[in-house]
């Protein structure tokens, strides 16, 4: 593919399907390419945010951020700047809209624009299908509706007034796990119990937010790891340090005033959802839907407080499990 220049504005319409290719294709957050076009167009937008092709320019950042896969985009400030900047100058404009595309055109259950945001952009400036209703998808309060959405989506906790797109690879992250846990192991199992393990025993040692949903995606590895098909100690070992590890970080949290907390008994049933606890996108896509459509609170799946009490139940299974072996071995 060739590349277009991200600084200029595309004087075509096949040079705006050319930038719309790249937004749709650029892979790897950390690739200069990826850089260049969030920059570029996140500075259009912050030294024109009237000009007509500014929705267009906030629907590229929408589509190159799903390659993030709910991650902050890396030196997200100057980025997130020239998008708060936008939206602030836009959000003043007068409007007699009852309702605006960028909250009626994503789907809350799916947690997914109803559209493909670089398509969008092309309809947007006048290349593809014509808008169908032009006047509400230009209005200044829409644009800075998807702008908003933009800034969020690169740099999550930014906005909490706007949808918040699931990370693409929700469906695919825990495929590994869900073959272990129903017990139909793709590769080695052992392999993805002790790296599941590992990432656990490092998010407590670094204290991060992911710590809790990685206690429930190990909890759900628990009953494989304490039957009889691991005949290893040192496999134990390490899940049992895993696990001790994260016990001694939650429990260092306040007891919580929580309602209630996630049932853990079916694995299809919060799957999803324990996907969402591991990147700060996902937990704001969960946070969306909650306040959309219902469910436990986001608070609920992140306490450290009940992670702490989950950890200390898988330890006596697996302490008895690592006991038995060894008896066994001994």
């Amino acid at each position: 593919m060739t590349e277009t220049d991200p600084s200029a504005v595309p004087d075509s319409p096949d040079a705006w399907r050319a930038l719309a290719a790249e937004w749709a294709t650029t892979s790897g957050v950390h690739w200069r390419r990826h850089t260049e076009l969030v920059q570029a167009a996140a500075t259009h937008l912050g030294a024109a945010p009237h000009d007509p092709h500014t929705l267009a320019w906030a629907l590229g950042v929408l589509a190159l951020a799903v390659r993030l896969e709910g991650m902050e985009l890396p030196d997200a400030a100057p980025v997130v700047a020239a998008l708060t900047a936008a939206a602030e100058r836009l959000d003043g404009e007068p409007c007699a809209h009852a309702d605006h595309p960028y909250l009626t055109d994503f789907d809350d259950k799916a947690l997914d624009w109803t559209f493909r945001p670089e398509e969008m952009a092309l309809r947007v400036v006048g290349v593809g299908l014509p808008l169908d209703d032009p006047g509400r998808w230009r209005c200044p309060h829409n644009v800075a509706g998807f702008v908003r959405a933009a800034a969020e989506a690169v740099f999550p906790g930014t906005f909490d007034d706007v949808p918040v797109r699931a990370p693409a690879g929700i469906g695919r992250g825990l495929k590994f796990i869900a073959d272990v846990v129903y017990d139909h192991p793709y590769g080695d199992p052992y392999e993805t119990l002790v790296d599941n393990a590992r990432e656990l025993l490092e998010a407590a040692r670094d204290d991060t937010p992911e710590l809790p949903g990685l206690v429930v995606v190990n909890c759900a590895l628990l009953w494989y790891a304490v039957s009889e098909r691991v005949d290893s100690v040192e496999v134990l070992d390490e899940i049992i340090a895993a696990h001790e590890a994260a016990s001694r970080r939650c429990l260092e949290a306040p007891a919580c005033d929580h309602a209630a907390h996630p049932d853990l008994s079916d694995f299809e049933e919060y799957r999803r959802d324990a996907e969402l606890m591991l990147t700060p996108g996902g937990r704001r896509a969960y946070r969306w839907r909650q306040r959309s459509l219902g469910g436990l609170p986001l608070e609920a799946w992140t306490c450290r407080d009940n992670s702490g009490v989950e950890a200390e139940i898988a330890l006596e299974e697996l302490r008895e499990a690592r006991a038995n072996l060894a008896a066994e071995d001994g």
